[in-house]
């Protein structure tokens, strides 16, 4: 018998929403992991005690934009349609049925109000709360980096005015003024002659292959075992991500107490610098070195043997190679004395076909001990291995971010609301692996069993 719905619109309607929402929900496994208790105190200070409207709970605020990062909701607009027709999203901002859903204008006033500070809290308090949970050992950390497109394009770019400190004007810039001003010649585009209108803290990045955009820059650092993002810090594009990993490293060492014994990191990270940074802090570095650009010398440097003693190298040949010139940034140049480069019997395979090389030459950094270690560990298959394990968890991490939460485009402009961003983000990732540990995962067996919340 076919069956008719005669439909009958109620002006009451009484509805248990806690039913509604089904226990293995992912808002809801988010729901028992997320503490916000603590943002009220923190920003308390920002509003005034005794006059003025009610402002928007805090914790309300926190949760929508949470959920916004959850199911990458573009912008507060759309947020704010989906809570006002979506029961999961309006239970888990803590918004009953008759409640009014608030302003998007209010989200962008309240997130400006709060500022930097107050969304890395909350994004440390879920880093402790793993800690506590036993998923964040850091005994091993993984880092990489990430391009972020900015919001703005290429065409908002202008001429740095001549007071701007980061203003360089191009080499033999009086001589080619004529042709560019004719039209004769483009002028082309670089971060120390132009900077965007739109978000002057993006800038360009360039990549083989046509990539030219205006970028940020995200840098992630994860435990290697939970993938529980440990640290998420956002630079401008051009900032290259070997000058910061000293520093991101102090700030979890001190912020959180970690005991790291080792780091696994791409080679981009692979420089004396860095490896005596670490070697400083007993941290082991699983980071390799870029190959020395050597296609035309058929002898590798590694054949030539270094006598600390006397500080000099001793060539295949047995002749001694001694320290010739010091280049300005420290970096001793070996050489062997006189001309027996130009009548050694090795010398078509030693020395480059270079019409301006006649003899060979060694450099020698101030790091060059820890290079050389590194250089002979990267060749075991132990070392190949935790380098595998980098690729798949970190930038599995970067490809989660941004294929599910937002992380690919910028949402905003400036370097300081691209880091509220990508603390959310961080916040979000980490939640899930939280919500997902073997703790709460027993809790929900454990519910579902007796059929009632524990």
């Amino acid at each position: 018998m076919q069956g008719k719905k005669e439909h009958q619109p109620q002006l009451f309607a009484y509805v248990d929403v806690e039913k509604l929402i089904p226990t293995g929900h992912l808002l809801r496994r988010i729901d028992k992991v997320l503490d916000l208790s603590f943002i009220r105190a923190e920003t308390e200070s920002l509003y005034c005690a005794d006059n003025g409207r009610p402002s928007i709970d805090p914790e309300v605020f926190f949760r929508a934009q949470l959920l916004s990062y959850i199911y990458d909701l573009r912008g507060d607009r759309q947020l704010c349609e989906e809570v006002r027709v979506n029961i999961a999203y309006r239970w888990f901002v803590r918004l009953a049925l008759e409640d009014e859903v608030f302003d998007h204008s209010s989200m962008t006033r309240i997130r400006d109000r709060l500022g930097e500070e107050v969304f890395k809290k909350l994004f440390e308090r879920i880093i402790e709360q793993c800690k506590r949970a036993g998923l964040v050992t850091a005994r091993r950390l993984l880092h990489d980096a990430s391009m972020i497109d900015a919001d703005a394009n290429l065409g908002s770019l202008v001429e740095r005015k001549n007071d701007d400190p980061e203003t360089k004007k191009p080499s033999h810039y009086k001589e080619q003024y004529h042709d560019f001003a004719t039209g004769k010649k483009q002028r082309k585009f670089a971060n120390h002659t132009h900077v965007s209108s739109t978000d002057p803290d993006a800038t360009i990045v360039s990549r083989a292959g046509g990539y030219r955009k205006l970028c940020y820059k995200g840098h992630y650092t994860c435990d290697a075992k939970s993938r529980v993002i440990t640290d998420c810090h956002v630079t401008t594009g051009a900032r290259h991500e070997s000058q910061l990993l000293a520093e991101r490293i102090d700030y979890q060492l001190e912020r959180f107490g970690f005991e790291t014994e080792a780091i696994a990191a791409d080679k981009a990270y692979g420089n004396g610098p860095n490896y005596q940074y670490l070697r400083s802090k007993r941290i082991t570095p699983y980071i390799p070195m870029v190959a020395p650009n050597t296609a035309k010398e058929k002898i590798p440097r590694s054949k030539f043997a270094y006598d600390r003693k006397n500080d000099r190298y001793i060539c295949p040949e047995k002749h001694f190679m001694l320290p010739f010139t010091v280049l300005p940034n420290g970096t001793k140049r070996y050489r062997v004395p006189g001309k027996l480069c130009l009548t050694c019997p090795l010398r078509q395979e030693c020395v480059s076909e270079k019409p301006s090389q006649k003899i060979r030459y060694i450099h020698r950094g101030e790091h060059q001990d820890e290079v050389d270690l590194i250089r002979k560990r990267q060749t075991t298959a132990y070392f190949k291995s935790k380098l595998r394990e980098r690729q798949w968890k970190i930038e599995g991490l970067f490809g989660e971010a941004k294929q599910n939460h937002g992380l690919r485009r910028a949402r905003y402009r400036g370097r300081q609301k691209v880091q509220i961003q990508a603390y959310l983000i961080a916040t979000v990732q980490n939640l899930k692996r939280l919500a997902t540990s073997l703790q709460f995962w027993l809790i929900e067996f454990l519910e579902g069993f007796f059929n009632r919340p524990l």
